[in-house]
C-alpha cells in the first residue's frame, strides 16, 4: 500500500468512516440474512466480505500516523463489528444444525437482531458525532429485548418440547443471545466514542 504523506500526518474521516460504515453494513446484512432464514453458504460469503473489510481497515490504520479520533477506539469498533458478523454466522450455522427456525421466540429474536443491526449501522454512520448516541442506544435496547425473549423462549421450550428438542433450542437461543451481546457491545463502543469526542 502506497503511503501518501499528507494523509499520514493529517488525518481525515474520509479514510476511516467509509471503512467502518462498510463493516456496519456487512453486519446489518448478516443479521438480515439470519432473519430471512438464509443458509450457511450465503452467510459464509458475507463473513468473508466482513473479514476483508476488517483487514483493509487494519492495514489503513497501520499506515496512518495520526487518526481523526482515538486509534484504539477505531480498532476496537472495527473488531466489534466483525464480531457481530462472526456471531451471525454462528447463529445461522446453529439453526442449520439444530433447527428451531419455526419456534416463535427464535423468529422474534431474529427480527429484533435485524432491527438492532440496522440501528447500529445508523450509529456508525454518525460516529464520532454526539448524534451517534441515539441510534446506538436503540441498538442496545434491542439487546435487552433479545435477552428477555431468550429467557421466555428457554422456559417455554423446557415446558412444551421434549428434552432433546429443548436442548437443541437452548443451543440456538444461546447463539442468538451471543449475537445480541455482540451488537450491544458494538453499540456501547459507539456511545463511548461519541461521549469522548464531544
Amino acid at each position: 500500500m502506497r503511503v501518501r504523506w499528507r494523509e499520514f500526518f493529517f488525518p481525515s474521516d474520509r479514510r476511516f468512516r467509509p471503512l467502518l460504515e462498510r463493516q456496519a453494513e456487512i453486519a446489518a446484512v448478516a443479521c438480515g440474512l439470519l432473519a430471512e432464514g438464509a443458509g450457511p453458504a450465503a452467510i459464509a460469503r458475507v463473513e468473508a466480505a466482513g473479514d476483508a473489510a476488517r483487514r483493509e481497515l487494519s492495514v489503513t490504520l497501520a499506515h496512518t500516523y495520526a487518526t481523526p479520533w482515538d486509534r484504539d477506539d477505531i480498532f476496537e469498533l472495527s473488531r466489534a463489528l466483525d464480531d457481530v458478523v462472526d456471531a451471525a454466522q454462528e447463529a445461522v450455522l446453529g439453526l442449520a444444525v439444530f433447527g428451531g427456525a419455526d419456534f416463535a421466540h427464535v423468529q422474534e429474536i431474529c427480527r429484533s437482531l435485524r432491527e438492532g443491526a440496522g440501528h447500529l449501522r445508523q450509529a456508525v454512520a454518525l460516529v464520532p458525532a454526539p448524534e451517534a448516541q441515539d441510534p446506538a442506544r436503540r441498538a442496545q435496547r434491542c439487546e435487552n429485548v433479545t435477552g428477555n425473549l431468550y429467557r421466555y423462549g428457554l422456559e417455554l421450550a423446557v415446558r412444551t418440547r421434549t428434552p432433546e428438542q429443548a436442548a437443541r433450542l437452548r443451543e440456538v437461543l444461546g447463539s442468538l443471545r451471543d449475537l445480541s451481546r455482540a451488537v450491544g457491545r458494538a453499540a456501547e463502543l459507539v456511545v463511548d466514542v461519541a461521549v469522548k469526542e464531544k
